[in-house]
C-alpha cells in the first residue's frame, strides 16, 4: 500500500453527485409528476426526498 492510498480521505457520500443535483432531480421528478396530474406520486418523491436528506445529515454527522 503506498502512502498515498493509505492517507487518502474517502466516505460513503464522496461517490455520489452533489446534493444541489439531487435536490434538482427530485425537484424534476415532481414537476413531472404533477405535469401528468398525479398529486399523490409528486408528494410521496417529496417526502422521499426529504427523508434522504436527513438520512443524509445524520450520516454526515456520525463521520
Amino acid at each position: 500500500m503506498s502512502v498515498i492510498e493509505h492517507y487518502r480521505v474517502s466516505r460513503w457520500h464522496d461517490r455520489f453527485p452533489p446534493r444541489g443535483a439531487w435536490r434538482a432531480l427530485g425537484g424534476l421528478i415532481a414537476f413531472v409528476l404533477l405535469s401528468t396530474r398525479d398529486l399523490t406520486g409528486a408528494v410521496a418523491v417529496l417526502v422521499a426526498f426529504a427523508a434522504a436528506e436527513v438520512i443524509y445529515d445524520v450520516a454526515e454527522r456520525d463521520q
